[in-house]
């Protein structure tokens, strides 16, 4: 039986211009600091590689950068996330007269039993991407001590066990 296609959105604020957060999904020093060790071409078709670091359990995503328009837009096709786009926007105000609200749509086939994880995983990445855009990156080998409970919060919200 193959898993159905699945769209999810998360919208979520940042106190930071645009030009900040996109850096954050693009360099691969700071992509390290929320999400995953990264290898980054970027530009139209270059690689989106990542190494998951919370799991051993996760294999590594290969990735193609699909749309990339600086600092708006970066969409991926991955070979086992599916496709992930980025869509940031510019509103008034924050500590530095803009913020950013950035849209992280997930576009992936995957069993029904596995929507909470995908939920959490995302609500979690994108908790790491607001610690680092604050200066605080995501300690790897601490993972579980720091944040194993928060993940576990958003999967049970999810309906995940």
């Amino acid at each position: 039986m193959t898993p159905a296609a699945l769209e999810l959105d998360f919208e979520r604020d940042f106190e930071f211009p645009p030009s900040i957060v996109f850096d954050a999904l693009i360099e691969p020093d700071l992509i390290l600091g929320w999400l995953a060790e990264a290898d980054v071409e970027p530009q139209l078709d270059g690689c989106y590689d990542l190494v998951w670091l919370t799991s051993s359990s996760y294999p590594p995503t290969q990735g193609m950068i699909t749309a990339l328009e600086e600092p708006e837009l970066l969409e991926i096709e991955t070979d086992n996330r599916g496709e992930i786009s980025f869509r940031l926007s510019a509103l008034p105000g924050g500590p530095f007269g803009t913020t950013t609200r950035l849209l992280t749509t997930v576009r992936v086939a995957v069993d029904a039993a596995f929507v909470p994880r995908v939920k959490a995983d995302w609500l979690s990445n994108l908790d790491q991407l607001d610690g680092l855009l604050r200066g605080h990156p995501v300690d790897w080998a601490n993972w579980d001590r720091d944040r194993a409970e928060a993940w576990r919060g958003y999967l049970a919200a999810a309906g995940g066990r």
